[in-house]
């Protein structure tokens, strides 16, 4: 004959392995989201940064069937239930670990992929530019000879405001031959540095060492050195390659329309004889 207070247990353990079947279910679930946040993970936000993906069997990666011994005196349902449950517990937390862990290397990853795309001298140095002078073999007027332009020529009366590419920081403020007055911004996340010539001056504050932001205003143009009008001689040189100049065109793709672009392309092709 069954005591009440055997009864009582029964319907206690029943109450007990009916939660922890739900619990498991809940953790089943909790597991499926998290499988999710893992593949848009791999497939989105790695792909994106150009990051190495998590492999899925190392975020699979259970914690093991290790025995427990806290359980091994209960009933085998009951005791399997407990193991299940707790291993599933133990993986996903393992799981949890390993997805913040990413998250913070892709937060950081991001970071510095913003850094250096700010630092990218993508946007024209100065308003309403007209370019009359490509990169390439120009005649050069003055000296009456065929020879390397290394910028591109924007036609501009002397004081216009002329401003950052790009973050950056100046490396170099002063007179250079035939340049004239000239100012250099250095932008070494992106492996460039950026040479506005024939300056009038430069702008207060700016000096040797000072950091300058995307857009913000470096210089006036001017009419200094090897120069036949009033004119910005721009051009963009590679950090890594002996200030090797690179046609300061292609840089401007992610800040003009490509209209524009189109549009400084034929005139940078047109446009043979320049202004130094």
């Amino acid at each position: 004959m069954t005591s009440p207070v055997e009864v009582a247990q029964r319907e206690e353990i029943r109450t007990l392995q009916g939660q922890l079947d739900e619990a498991n279910t809940r953790l089943v679930t909790f597991s499926d989201e998290l499988e999710t946040l893992a593949e848009t993970d791999r497939e989105l936000y790695r792909t994106v940064l150009n990051a190495e993906p998590i492999s899925e069997d190392e975020f699979k990666m259970g914690v093991g069937g290790a025995e427990r011994e806290d359980v091994a005196h209960y009933s085998t349902p009951t005791a399997q239930l407990l193991l299940t449950t707790s291993e599933t517990i133990e993986r996903l937390e393992r799981q949890m670990e390993l997805q913040n862990r990413s998250y913070d290397e892709l937060k950081d990853l991001a970071s510095s992929r913003q850094a250096v795309l700010r630092q990218q001298p993508a946007i024209l140095p100065l308003k309403n530019a007209r370019l009359t002078s490509g990169f390439g073999m120009r005649y050069h007027p003055i000296l009456h000879t065929t020879r390397m332009h290394a910028g591109v020529d924007f036609p501009t009366p002397v004081g216009t405001p002329l401003y950052a590419a790009g973050d950056g920081v100046v490396s170099f403020i002063g007179a250079k031959g035939g340049y004239g007055n000239v100012l250099e911004i250095e932008h070494p996340l992106a492996g460039k540095m950026v040479r506005y010539a024939h300056l009038s001056r430069v702008a207060p504050g700016i000096q040797v060492g000072t950091a300058v932001r995307r857009g913000q205003t470096v210089a006036y143009s001017g009419n200094t050195g090897l120069s036949t009008a009033p004119h910005l001689h721009y051009e963009v040189r590679l950090l890594d390659q002996e200030l090797k100049p690179i046609n300061p065109v292609t840089t401007f793709v992610p800040g003009v329309s490509p209209r524009e672009y189109q549009e400084l392309l034929e005139a940078a092709r047109t446009q043979t004889v320049s202004f130094d």
